[in-house]
């Protein structure tokens, strides 16, 4: 087949994957692994800035059957999940379950999932027997236990993945990340193990990229936000608690690499909003412009140990749910600037209304208390700025224009309240306040 001109930026590339042309890619693919394509729709987009844009896509799939004695040949239609990539991926990446289409310089791999090309674990992940095996190699199940079901939580193609493992008597996580990184993942989980806030145990990796965890047990400040409902959101959880979990991280935290916050790399994710929902171009430019002045002349702080993606759903409340119990999702803890990790909560906060207006419509006045706590501890015009690079990073992931659009808002908002720096302040007779 030939695949589309050469693409100059990720938009070709997203319209080539999306277009109905799409199928005819799809189809080679399947020709290749022995099957032919009935139906296909797009499930979810990603597409990382400036890097690659990959698309999943639910699709049924027509399979031959084996003859047997007496009948004709037969066929079997099955539901199956594709994922085609732009990645560039190594030329011995093709192998059982994904195949590499070339067209000149122009390359797309796809493949049937979960033969994902740079998680080779997530195959035995995502089995129940496989995994049974591996937990009782461990020694981790009792006698008799087994693994019943194995259920995808998250998935990010080529980077990582949750699954959740359910026995007749407990739960286990299983993340699946690229093999080169499954050490520093499990010293990170090492690292929580003897303070105030812990993350979930390792009970089990493997040179493959699977780390296996137990279950952590509270309610996570996403559902104990929710269950509030709008009237008490407001004063839901103190923000005081908040600061004390994150000020409670491992000092041995900052001798790990460290990684740059989401506002470092405002350019990338105001690319791909561009690119994905093809926001206001100019509405997108200014936003960029001001986080990136923020950045370049606001005081971030000191470097501190971090979480690096600080937000509702990786809080579990302790029991009390007055304050931090365990934090999920530690890939990422390491050196940084505590702006950043306040940023990212605030950030992920202030969206919450526009996505469920009605779950989350008080969370708005939470998100003030927040900031007038927080500005205690760093610069407010570092947080409303910082917080509004990440809610542009997230406007590319939103699963709507619309939604897009509407984070673009929320981004323009926080921004709109952040004090002007001193040197636009220099001539002028009056200040802005949050």
């Amino acid at each position: 087949m030939t695949l589309a001109p050469p693409a100059p930026d990720q938009r070709a590339w997203l319209d080539l994957l999306t277009a109905p042309e799409a199928g005819e890619l799809l189809a080679v693919a399947l020709g290749a692994d022995g099957a032919s394509l009935d139906t296909w729709r797009v499930h979810q987009v990603h597409a990382r800035p400036g890097a690659e844009v990959t698309v999943g896509y639910d699709v049924v799939a027509r399979r031959a059957l084996a003859p047997r004695p007496g009948a004709g040949p037969g066929a079997v239609d099955a539901a199956e999940y594709l994922l085609a990539t732009t990645a560039p991926l190594s030329p011995d990446a093709a192998g059982p379950g994904v195949v590499r289409l070339a067209d000149g310089p122009r390359v797309v791999h796809v493949w049937r999932h979960p033969a994902d090309p740079l998680l080779p674990g997530l195959a035995a992940a995502c089995d129940r027997d496989a995994l049974t095996r591996r937990l009782a190699a461990a020694d981790v199940l009792k006698p008799g236990e087994a693994v019943e079901a194995a259920e995808m939580v998250a998935y990010r193609p080529l980077r990582r993945a949750v699954v959740r493992a359910r026995t007749s008597i407990r739960t286990f996580y299983v993340k699946v990340v690229r093999p080169d990184r499954v050490r520093s993942l499990v010293r990170r989980h090492d690292l929580l193990r003897e303070t105030p806030v812990r993350a979930p145990r390792c009970l089990d990796w493997g040179d493959d990229g699977v780390v296996v965890l137990e279950e952590a047990h509270g309610v996570s400040l996403a559902q104990h936000l929710a269950a509030a409902g709008p009237a008490g959101q407001p004063t839901a959880i103190d923000p005081h608690a908040l600061v004390r979990a994150l000020d409670a991280l491992p000092l041995r935290a900052t001798t790990l690499r460290r990684r740059p916050g989401w506002a470092e790399r405002v350019e990338h994710y105001g690319e791909a909003a561009l690119a994905v929902h093809a926001l206001d171009a100019a509405r997108v430019a200014r936003v960029v412009g001001a986080v990136r002045e923020a950045v370049a002349t606001r005081d971030p702080g000191p470097v501190v140990a971090t979480h690096g993606d600080f937000y509702e759903a990786n809080v579990l409340l302790d029991a009390g749910r007055t304050g931090v119990g365990t934090l999920l999702d530690v890939d990422t803890l390491g050196p940084g600037h505590r702006v950043d990790d306040l940023a990212c909560l605030v950030a992920h906060l202030a969206v919450l209304p526009s996505l469920a207006p009605t779950v989350y419509g008080g969370v708005g006045a939470l998100v003030q208390r927040c900031l007038a706590v927080f500005d205690e501890r760093v610069d407010p015009g570092a947080l409303r700025a910082r917080a509004a690079g990440v809610v542009l990073s997230l406007a590319s992931g939103a699963t709507t224009r619309d939604l897009g659009d509407a984070w673009l808002g929320v981004a323009e908002r926080l921004l709109a309240a952040a004090p002007l720096s001193e040197s636009t302040l220099i001539g002028t007779s009056s200040t802005s306040h949050a």
